[in-house]
């Protein structure tokens, strides 16, 4: 009897540790896309926010306790792969996976609908911040110019791109979870 619980034991322990390899997996290359590809070939003068997406997706999905996990992995790689410096950016994305993962836990079933309104309203919330962010960093703002020509388009591309990647990323992360 007590080899048959450690057995199941350690089972339990490397199935948490795959499942935990492959979401680090996940985030890191969902960081490296964005930081080097999308960056690099912009749409719009933007680059949408892969990480908010797969950050939203994984709470949508995942919970609570995982949406802020991969939250605030998501913002350290992001911030360790491509800014120069420590911004608000993993506090920021632990926020949006917790939350949406708190209140995804009513919707049932999961269809894209919800999660575009989910997607919708941590993308507003996102833009408000740098919005902020650019207030507090500049000593003039043109809050129009920079409506249109900096938060609209990366807002539009974020949102696409979050539409676009709801079915494969629901596939990915229920082959994770087996």
């Amino acid at each position: 009897m007590l080899s048959h619980s450690r057995g199941s034991q350690a089972k339990g322990q490397s199935t948490r540790l795959r499942y935990v390899l492959l979401l680090s997996l996940l985030l890191l290359s969902v960081a490296l896309l964005q930081v080097t590809l999308l960056s690099r070939y912009r749409l719009f003068d933007s680059v949408p926010d892969l990480m908010l997406c797969t950050v939203v997706c994984i709470g949508f999905f995942s919970g609570a306790q995982i949406g802020a996990i991969c939250g605030i992995a998501g913002g350290f790689l992001i911030d360790a792969l491509g800014s120069f410096g420590i911004s608000i950016l993993p506090v920021f994305y632990l926020l949006c996976g917790y939350v949406v993962g708190h209140y995804a836990r009513a919707v049932y079933p999961k269809r894209i609908t919800a999660y575009a309104i989910y997607a919708f309203f941590s993308i507003i919330l996102r833009e408000g911040a740098s919005l902020t962010l650019a207030a507090a960093t500049y000593d003039s703002v043109n809050l129009p110019k920079i409506l249109l020509y900096s938060v609209l388009p990366e807002s539009l591309l974020t949102l696409a791109m979050a539409l676009l990647c709801y079915f494969p990323m629901k596939f990915i992360l229920a082959r994770i979870e087996r």
